[in-house]
């Protein structure tokens, strides 16, 4: 999220933008990449760089998840673009919860812009009967020390002030929970890792190899329970092999690498967990550390960061080139942080989940 608080008021035009099938030159869309380089440019003004944008391919692979509603809305004010808003729904009809993004461009802030998107997407919650609205916000280290808002979790904490902080906390949200951005410079120089015994390391790129579907549904459905969640409301997801496949599918379409490491457990032939990176094809942008999980019952043996050395070989090996990869992890989540210290990640950031209820 990325607004300001001002009430200067500007008179703003908003309309929902029409998914397009592909990214085909068609009139949607070229308004769906023209929304796409305006959320570029804001999260540039936010972080500082363009690391973490992307192509409208890539957000659309996104955007056509059929297990999400994912809608939105653009502003306009005197015909130019210059906000965006999203409605995101997790699991569809039976979730209680809708996510909402708010992003404007600098030069549009402080007009009311924000204001308007926000009232918009919050009469799309309460029209499909939503009692509780959940948002995140990015926030870079460095502050100046002033007032901080912490986690209920205990961990982690953000700048009161922050114009998102303000903008949600006077509009009823709280915060929910504290994750910490990170960043791993490459090449990582990581060495293929041995496994310890009675387990055996699996790598592959694209899509998920059939004998391991209904394992990789298991593990997809663990990270929507194990991972802390703080005070968000997530609620859990049913995978399948089908589920899977549409997965790798949509993968297949956003033009990226997408590299996975497995561990499995020999005696049960179950898997006992994975880690996986989307490789963009420019060798000048960074990669993106996605899920990584390792089952409880499968912990303590140091399966995690076998999962981290694992892909970051194969990455030096199969993609190199690449600056960077960044990663998001909840600041109470200890044991995942130290893995990722150790194989060099430095904070660089905090993105901030919040939520309002009734």
């Amino acid at each position: 999220m990325s607004i300001d608080t001002a009430s200067d008021s500007t008179p703003v035009e908003i309309e929902e933008l029409v998914l397009p099938e592909t990214i085909d030159g068609s009139a949607e869309a070229d308004a769906f990449s023209e929304m796409v380089r305006v959320r570029n440019e804001i999260e540039r003004a936010v972080i500082g760089s363009f690391d973490l944008a992307v192509t409208p391919g890539e957000l659309l692979a996104i955007a056509r998840n059929p297990y999400e509603t994912w809608r939105c809305l653009v502003a306009r004010v005197d015909g130019e673009l210059v906000a965006r808003g999203l409605y995101e729904v997790q699991g569809g009809d039976e979730s209680e919860s809708a996510w909402l993004t708010i992003e404007v461009l600098p030069q549009a802030r402080r007009r009311g812009v924000g204001a308007a998107l926000f009232d918009a997407l919050a009469s799309m919650a309460e029209e499909e009967g939503r009692s509780v609205l959940q948002a995140s916000a990015y926030h870079l280290t460095g502050s100046d020390g002033g007032p901080q808002l912490r986690s209920p979790t205990g961990f982690g904490t953000v700048p009161a002030d922050d114009a998102a902080a303000t903008f949600l906390s006077k509009r009823g949200f709280r915060l929910a929970q504290v994750d910490r951005m990170s960043r791993l410079a490459l090449p990582s120089g990581a060495e293929e890792p041995t496994p310890p015994p009675g387990y055996e390391r699996l790598l592959w790129e694209g899509p998920t190899p059939e004998d391991l579907l209904g394992g990789m549904a298991t593990l997809h459905a663990r990270m929507s329970t194990d991972p802390p969640l703080g005070e968000v409301d997530w609620n859990p997801e049913e995978w399948d092999a089908e589920r899977v496949r549409e997965n790798d599918t949509r993968r297949g379409d956003d033009g990226r690498l997408w590299l996975t490491a497995a561990v499995r457990h020999v005696a049960s032939g179950a898997l006992a967990g994975f880690t996986d990176l989307s490789v963009p094809p420019e060798t000048d942008r960074p990669a993106m550390q996605m899920d990584t999980i390792v089952a409880a019952e499968h912990r303590g043996h140091r399966l995690g960061m076998l999962l981290k050395l694992a892909n970051l070989h194969a990455l030096d090996r199969l993609a190199p080139g690449h600056p960077a990869i960044y990663t998001w992890n909840a600041e109470e989540n200890r044991h995942m942080l130290d893995v990722n210290e150790a194989v060099g990640f430095v904070a660089f950031g905090y993105e901030s989940s919040w939520r309002r209820d009734g």
